[in-house]
């Protein structure tokens, strides 16, 4: 509906005498649009917006550390005791996009896919059985993400070696687009899911520490005792080897001289009876 007035001004002259005529206008709100004689009476406007898109590579890579501040870095295969954190590092180069870890699980072999695998990350949220040995330091927050985790308390006694394995997703560093959200109370998905492509990094193996009687087992970390003995023992007949020739050679040594004294008398006295 459209409302107006119209009011007379012929001249220049205020007066006050005036006239107005208000007049309304109005319209249907729904009208059917037709196509007569099959002309197009509507014209589209249709623009086709292209963004540019690139492929990038980026490297991920999986670390471990020995202290909660990721400063000494495992540089050989770890032994952990039952007890022991592992600090986990994982992070991508180039640094400017932010990295997110959608799901963590150890296996008793090299194999991800195994048969056997303990899941402590899903859907980027801590498992919530796990929550006692599992603390998720930071992730989809920039290009790394932290874990520390009780790795031989929460797999169990059963394995003597163990394999780390992530996926991991790369997103835009757009605010709030990686970091997940891990405040729902019936442990399901709660995440965005966004970003569908992951890739897969591992580590291992961690190998297992074995303790008797609060001591460190030799047979994790130095030689067997069998070994050990069987070294000890050669060592022990060597020396005596060495020893007994020893104290020979030194005897040979002392009467040779007198040998040697006597050898000389015999020549003299057979060189006599020849001359006489």
């Amino acid at each position: 509906m459209f409302i107006n007035t119209i009011q007379n001004n012929d001249t220049d002259i205020i007066t006050r005498s005036y006239v107005n005529i208000t007049f309304v206008c109005r319209y249907p709100i729904n009208y059917m649009v037709q196509q007569p004689n099959g002309e197009n009476m509507i014209k589209v406007d249709v623009r086709t917006i292209t963004l540019n898109t690139e492929d990038g590579n980026f490297s991920v890579a999986m670390m471990l550390y020995k202290d909660e501040d990721f400063e000494d870095k495992w540089t050989t295969t770890p032994f952990l005791m039952l007890e022991d954190n592992i600090y986990v590092k994982v992070f991508m180069i180039p640094a400017h996009l932010v990295l997110r870890l959608d799901r963590c699980w150890a296996t008793p072999t090299n194999d991800p896919y195994s048969s056997v695998q303990y899941n402590f990350i899903r859907d980027s949220c801590p498992v919530m059985m796990n929550e006692q040995t599992l603390d998720v330091l930071s992730n989809g927050q920039g290009p790394e993400a932290m874990f520390q985790i009780q790795m031989f308390k929460f797999v169990g006694n059963a394995y003597k070696d163990v394999f780390l394995h992530c996926n991991v997703q790369i997103c835009h560093s757009t605010a709030g687009v990686c970091q997940p959200n891990c405040s729902g109370e019936d442990g399901m998905v709660r995440t965005r899911r966004d970003i569908t492509q992951s890739h897969t990094v591992s580590y291992g193996p961690i190998r297992r520490l074995i303790a008797t009687s609060g001591k460190p087992d030799l047979n994790s970390g130095g030689l067997p005792p069998v070994e050990t003995f069987v070294l000890g023992g050669l060592l022990l007949v060597l020396l005596l080897v060495t020893g007994v020739f020893g104290r020979l050679w030194l005897r040979t040594r002392r009467s040779y001289p007198t040998h040697e004294a006597q050898l000389t008398l015999s020549n003299i006295h057979h060189l006599s009876e020849v001359a006489s």
